[in-house]
């Protein structure tokens, strides 16, 4: 079967929690049930689940629907849900700067408010009398996957609906695929996964020997999040993750437990430093830099970015972290320069600028 790291048992949830998943399930997709008619009693079993203490060692799962492998996962975050909020659910930020090991890029696609943008929801908590809730598409590309080397674009149905448990804030944020993702390309993780350097290739296949030659997709896919204050107007927010999985070739699924696990650790262990870090937390002192960068035109990303892998490659020769064949693929030639959108640059220079607020390790000095 496989664990993940520091696993040593696996245990189902119960029937209850399944059925209140499902329920939850129901509020997002095409023809989603009315935000207005959920109802948080109906969830009293799983938000006891997300609250409990776990016993260290055990990966907990639901019910694996239709099929699909599935995980739960969670962490606590020493911040408050409105700063959280104002980070993860802010227009200006792009989810790149909060999932650097996990998104390369996102965008949504439709978004079902008047206006359609997103509520600034940290705004709303203060006087939070009624759940706030938005739906929309979202299209991700992710960063490639640690096993397997390989990347994905896919389109998420998403809904996220702010509201009140037993007087505590908590949001909830629900995904569905909308469909098959595009086939899966070969990426490489350049130097530690920690580094946040990656390449990508627009050649498909997984970049393992003796899989080079193989079509994989994911095939579907759903989330259930939750982000609860631990007491009313509280400074920790439990953040707990139920997915499900299923992604592979010739139609077969090849995910087991401890992938996604050990995805959900990759995301929510970097989300937990970025948001808890001090230089994070007063926005107001950085984003305006960010700003500039994301109004960048493509001629002034050009040659900030080929810099950018000038170094990164120089730094793969040094420490010997990419073989001659995969320095080879990466060799910086124009043309894969040319190929690379606006966006695809732009989050390079993001995540770079991250970097340097963290006090990390960086490519290009940005200011």
């Amino acid at each position: 079967m496989g664990m993940a790291t520091g696993i040593n048992k696996e245990i189902q949830t119960s029937d209850e929690i399944a059925n209140e998943l499902n329920y939850l399930l129901t509020f997002v997709g095409q023809g989603h049930a009315d935000f207005r008619s959920l109802k948080t009693d109906k969830i009293v079993e799983v938000m006891k689940f997300v609250t409990a203490k776990k016993d260290k060692g055990v990966l907990y799962f639901p019910d694996d629907m239709d099929g699909i492998t599935s995980t739960y996962y969670e962490v606590d975050v020493a911040r408050s849900l409105g700063q959280i909020l104002k980070l993860t659910d802010n227009p200006e930020i792009p989810s790149v700067f909060t999932a650097p090991s996990s998104i390369r890029m996102s965008h949504w696609k439709a978004i079902d408010t008047p206006n359609h943008q997103r509520p600034k929801l940290w705004e709303q908590l203060p006087k939070l009398n009624d759940p706030v809730s938005f739906s929309g598409i979202e299209s991700v590309v992710n960063t490639p996957d640690e096993t397997t080397g390989t990347y994905y674009q896919y389109d998420l149905y998403r809904s996220v609906i702010l509201t009140q448990f037993n007087g505590r804030n908590l949001l909830i944020s629900l995904s569905k695929q909308t469909g098959i993702s595009n086939v899966g390309r070969k990426g490489l993780i350049i130097g530690g996964d920690d580094q946040w350097n990656y390449y990508y290739s627009n050649e498909a296949g997984l970049n393992r020997a003796g899989f080079g030659w193989v079509d994989s997709y994911m095939y579907d896919s759903k989330s259930v999040a939750f982000y609860l204050e631990d007491a009313p107007a509280g400074n920790t927010v439990r953040v707990g993750v139920f997915k499900w999985l299923r992604a592979g070739w010739s139609g077969i699924n090849f995910v087991k437990r401890s992938h996604i696990y050990d995805g959900l650790d990759r995301f929510t262990s970097v989300f937990k430093v970025i948001v808890e870090h001090p230089s994070i937390l007063d926005t107001a002192t950085w984003i305006d830099t960010l700003l500039e960068i994301q109004r960048l035109p493509k001629d002034q990303l050009q040659p900030i970015v080929r810099n950018y892998f000038q170094n990164v490659q120089n730094q793969a020769q040094r420490d010997g972290t990419l073989s001659s064949d995969e320095l080879k693929v990466m060799s910086i030639d124009g043309q894969y320069m040319d190929s690379m959108g606006r966006d695809e640059m732009q989050s390079i220079l993001i995540v770079e600028f991250l970097k340097q607020l963290l006090g990390k390790h960086s490519q290009i000095k940005l200011k």
